[in-house]
C-alpha cells in the first residue's frame, strides 16, 4: 500500500507538471480570458484529481481504472518533476548565497477588506496567518559588474516592478513601499512595467509613482497589463509623475567623465526595429538592462548587457514546499521566475514585485531589490 500511495503521488505530480509546462508557455502569455481563468484555476487540482482517482482503484473502490498506459506516462513524468526540483533548489540556493534580505517592518493602511469580492473575503481571512500580500522585504546583491568604471563603483540601483494597482492595495502601501525604496538611497530607480490590473485605477498612477524619487532618475518600461489596458493613458500617467518611458532605448549616466547605459527593451509587444538597434550598439560598452518579462533576458544579452532586471512573474506568488515556484508564468522556466540567475556572462535578477493581481502571497513576500554595482569583489 506505501508503494501505491506513493506511486498516486508521483501521479499526481506528473498530471500537475503538464499543467505547469503548458501554462507556462502558452496560456500565461495570453491577454485575459474566461477560459485562461477557469484553467488556471482548475487544472492544478485536476493533477490531484488523478493521483486520487488511482488511489482509489489501487484501494479497490468501484472505479474504472482506465488505460494503464495513461497512468504508466503520468508516473513516469511526476518522478522526473519530483527529481528535478532536487538540482534546481540547490543551484538557486547557490546563487542566492550572497543575497541579504531583511523584513521592511509594519506597513500602515495594507490590504483593503472592503476592496476584496464577497466570495474571496472568507478564504483569504482563513489563509490570513500564511499571508505575505503586505510583508515587504529589502533584497540586496552586490554585483561584479566587468570594466564598470571605478567612478560607477558602488553605484546603487533600485528595482521595483508590478504594482498591479488596484481595489484591494491601498495608497499607503505603495507608499511604504517607496518609502523603503528611498531609505536605500539608489542613485536610480528602475521600474519594471505593469502599473495597474484594471483601467479604472490608471487615476492613481501619477500620485503613487510620484513618491519615487532617485538623483540620476526613474526609468520605466511597460508590461502586459499596461499593453492590454490602456497604454497611452499609462504611459502619459507614469510620465506625468517624472518617469522616463525606456521603449527599446537606452540612456546614458556619467560619473565625471566615465559613463554607463541603461538599456529598457518592451519586446514581444514592441518589436526592435532596425534603428533603435543602431543607437542601442552606439551606447557605451557597459551596459545595465531593464525588461518586464524574463523572456526578454535575451535581447539584454544579446547587446551586452552585465546585469538585466525583469518582474512579471510575481516570483510564482504561491510557492510549494519542495517544488517552489510552479507557475512561473515565464517560458524560461523556474530557474529565471525569482531572484538571481545566470544567462552566459550576464547576471538576471527577476523580483516578486511589489503588488499582486490577486491578494494572496504564500512563501513568496513583496520585495524592493537593491542591486550595488562594484568594480571588483568586495572583501566584506
Amino acid at each position: 500500500m506505501p508503494e501505491a500511495l506513493f506511486q498516486s503521488f508521483l501521479i499526481a505530480v506528473g498530471g500537475c507538471a503538464i499543467f505547469v509546462w503548458v501554462y507556462n508557455r502558452t496560456l500565461a502569455h495570453l491577454h485575459e480570458s474566461l477560459a485562461k481563468k477557469i484553467l488556471a484555476v482548475g487544472g492544478l487540482p485536476l493533477g490531484v484529481l488523478g493521483g486520487a482517482w488511482h488511489a482509489g482503484v489501487v484501494a479497490g473502490l468501484p472505479i474504472s481504472s482506465g488505460s494503464p498506459w495513461i497512468w504508466r506516462a503520468l508516473t513516469i513524468i511526476g518522478g522526473a518533476a519530483f527529481v528535478a526540483c532536487l538540482p534546481l533548489s540547490v543551484w538557486k540556493a547557490r546563487w542566492m548565497r550572497a543575497s541579504r534580505f531583511r523584513p521592511a517592518g509594519p506597513c500602515p493602511g495594507g490590504l483593503y477588506w472592503r476592496g476584496l469580492p464577497a466570495w474571496g473575503r472568507p478564504i483569504l481571512r482563513i489563509l490570513a496567518p500564511l499571508n505575505q500580500v503586505t510583508r515587504l522585504r529589502i533584497h540586496r546583491r552586490d554585483v561584479v559588474v566587468p570594466g564598470l568604471p571605478s567612478e560607477f563603483d558602488g553605484y546603487r540601483i533600485v528595482h521595483l516592478t508590478d504594482y498591479h494597482i488596484h481595489s484591494t492595495l491601498s495608497d499607503e502601501w505603495y507608499d511604504h513601499v517607496a518609502a523603503e525604496a528611498r531609505a536605500l538611497r539608489p542613485d536610480t530607480i528602475l521600474f519594471g512595467g505593469d502599473f495597474i490590473s484594471k483601467p479604472k485605477h490608471i487615476p492613481r498612477i501619477p500620485r503613487i509613482m510620484r513618491t519615487l524619487k532617485a538623483p540620476d532618475g526613474v526609468f520605466f518600461v511597460r508590461g502586459n497589463h499596461d499593453f492590454w489596458k490602456g497604454v497611452r493613458r499609462i504611459t502619459r500617467s507614469a510620465e506625468s509623475a517624472g518617469m522616463r518611458l525606456l521603449s527599446n532605448e537606452g540612456t546614458v549616466i556619467r560619473r565625471g567623465g566615465s559613463e554607463i547605459a541603461l538599456l529598457g527593451f518592451e519586446t514581444p509587444y514592441v518589436s526592435l526595429t532596425g534603428a533603435e538597434r543602431d543607437a542601442l550598439e552606439a551606447l557605451p560598452r557597459c551596459r545595465i538592462g531593464l525588461v518586464h518579462m524574463p523572456e526578454a533576458f535575451h535581447d539584454t544579452a544579446e547587446f551586452g548587457c552585465s546585469v538585466a532586471f525583469a518582474g512579471h512573474t510575481h516570483g510564482g506568488q504561491v510557492r510549494m514546499p519542495l517544488f517552489g515556484t510552479t507557475i512561473s508564468s515565464t517560458a524560461m522556466g523556474p530557474l529565471y521566475a525569482s531572484g538571481v540567475g545566470q544567462l552566459g556572462d550576464m547576471v538576471t535578477i527577476t523580483s516578486n514585485g511589489q503588488g499582486a493581481f490577486f491578494p494572496l502571497r504564500v512563501m513568496c513576500p513583496p520585495e524592493v531589490l537593491l542591486v550595488v554595482l562594484r568594480a571588483k569583489c568586495s572583501s566584506g
